[in-house]
């Protein structure tokens, strides 16, 4: 059986129009990605908090207030670590819309 020859057709990329995101649209997806990222940084961060405090009142033989894993440790952690992906998400975000 022979086979069935098949023009090549080429689209400029021209006439394919995209509009360009806006500008809220591009904040407030770079905010939602830092902010989803920062949540998942902060659950990390304390429960690998509260198995060191576990491991410290075990090996002291003391009680520990385990609070202290997210009030002093993990929340300003993930706040910190927010505001640096906020601005790598708007800088990344911008980029891909400038493209």
């Amino acid at each position: 059986m022979t086979s069935i020859r098949v023009k090549e057709i080429r689209i400029p990329s021209v006439s394919t129009l995209h509009r360009r995101p806006s500008v809220l649209y591009t904040v407030l997806k770079s905010t939602f990605a830092a902010l989803l990222l920062a949540v998942m940084c902060f659950f990390f961060l304390n429960a690998c908090a509260i198995a060191v405090l576990a491991i410290a009142e075990a090996v002291r033989h003391r009680d520990v207030d385990f609070a202290m894993a997210y009030r002093d440790f993990a929340a300003p952690s993930a706040a910190g670590i927010f505001i640096i992906l906020w601005i790598g998400a708007l800088i990344f975000f911008f980029r891909e819309r400038g493209r």
